[in-house]
């Protein structure tokens, strides 16, 4: 099989992972969660072979465009994913992830993927080792911010039923009688093991967000830290205030943010999810804004 017929095989599979996550969220089964994760991995083994097979008839590892570098974001979120999905045993998260996924690889066959020699700039052993360093610091913030999303959501939910919850203790008394009290009793002790079951699965997602931040901030560290030594190298400085440079410097220091908020402790699960998902923001912007923009020192990954 070719390349892209791996990649092909890697999106059917992502395809059916899709279905069993989907089914998984609407009635929980071991069946589905357990047909969804199985599906997630054999489908980020086709990523990798199809990176594999890439990389031998380029004769290098294939991590010098944006099609690429996508390709080993997605397979780093793949990995990261089944990991957390045999930790946690998640029943709502694999579907925005799997679905994630399937946009970025759909998009990633509209990129240019013809394979070219190496740029002079690009002909270092640093490529190997900065690069998927950064990439998969990516793919855990992906991770985090669709788990932000996750948990406010919930947390709306929760707070709705809270208020719910609140409502029907107020206008039971009005309709009298010993029976009507006592159902809404009921009807309120149901609310709150409800409202209580969402808030736990909701701390789940908050637990999710900050070990993937935990994990990825300091694969961006060292990333920059890297990408700094292969400059130095390559262009004669550490720092040369690229546009790509600086927005990681930016992105980083908006995690660094996230952290500092979460080991502090005085901030609630919900300022935190807004703050991981700003950081997703930035991330994008340093990502694919100034490939989009197509200047500076690292105007190689520019798209098209």
């Amino acid at each position: 099989m070719s390349e892209l017929n791996w990649y092909y095989t890697a999106l059917t599979l992502l395809a059916v992972s899709v279905v069993f996550y989907l089914l998984h969220a609407i009635r929980p089964k071991t069946l589905f969660r357990e047909g969804g994760w199985g599906t997630m991995l054999l489908s980020c083994l086709c990523l990798i072979i199809s990176l594999v097979i890439r990389s031998a008839t380029a004769k290098y590892f294939a991590l010098s465009n944006m099609y690429e570098s996508l390709l080993v974001v997605c397979i780093g979120m793949q990995l990261a994913f089944v990991v957390l999905d045999r930790w946690f045993k998640l029943r709502t998260l694999g579907l925005p992830v799997t679905l994630m996924l399937m946009g970025s690889l759909i998009y990633n066959l509209t990129l240019p993927t013809e394979i070219h020699p190496l740029q002079p700039a690009l002909q270092s052993y640093w490529r190997s080792i900065h690069v998927p360093i950064i990439l998969l610091s990516y793919a855990l913030f992906t991770i985090a911010f669709l788990s932000s999303l996750v948990f406010l959501i919930k947390d709306f939910l929760g707070n709705g039923k809270q208020g719910q919850n609140q409502g029907g203790g107020q206008l039971t008394p009005a309709m009298a009688g010993a029976h009507a009290l006592q159902n809404a009793d009921a009807q309120t002790n149901a609310l709150n093991l409800e409202l209580e079951l969402i808030q736990d699965k909701a701390n789940v997602y908050d637990e999710i967000t900050y070990r993937c931040v935990a994990f990825g901030f300091p694969l961006l560290t060292l990333g920059i830290i890297l990408g700094g030594m292969w400059a130095n190298e390559a262009w004669g400085n550490y720092w040369s205030w690229d546009p790509k440079e600086s927005m990681s410097l930016v992105t980083l220091l908006g995690y660094g943010v996230y952290l500092h908020l979460r080991v502090n402790g005085e901030h609630s699960a919900r300022t935190l999810s807004w703050v991981s998902v700003i950081g997703f923001v930035l991330m994008l912007i340093t990502y694919f804004g100034v490939n989009l923009m197509g200047i500076g020192l690292h105007s190689y990954g520019k798209i098209g």
